[in-house]
């Protein structure tokens, strides 16, 4: 899982939404090996303007997001489709029309994510 896009949960300190949704993401995030950043939007202005009071939101690789109470079904599902976009990702040859290859796209992605070098379970404030 290390350097890999991952998962990022939009969390408040002494959420209990906040909580059940990490807690499931945490779970389906090592079942599916996808990588889960946990961020406080109470530390960050631009979080707080961007979310107000609508944690916790979980968004994943792939476009796909969930928030609020999202069952469990729903969280692994999500974590599912992930892992399968970031597999398909992987093994997406390179572009003959692009001289760059493959690995400098998928850092660039990791760059845009921000998770070079991040490990999974690495919880970030």
């Amino acid at each position: 899982m290390r350097g890999k896009a991952g998962a990022v949960l939009y969390i408040r300190q002494a959420c209990p939404l906040c909580f059940a949704l990490g807690r499931l993401a945490e779970r389906s995030s090592r079942r599916h090996h996808v990588s889960l950043l946990e961020a406080d939007v109470d530390a960050d202005p631009g979080l707080q303007e961007r979310y107000g009071n609508r944690v916790p939101v979980l968004e994943l690789p792939g476009g796909m997001s969930l928030s609020g109470s999202a069952g469990a079904r729903d969280v692994d599902e999500a974590f599912a489709g992930a892992a399968a976009f970031l597999r398909a990702l992987e093994e997406r040859p390179p572009d003959p029309r692009d001289g760059r290859e493959r690995s400098s796209r998928l850092a660039w992605l990791r760059r845009i994510f921000g998770l070079a070098g991040s490990r999974s379970g690495d919880r970030t404030a």
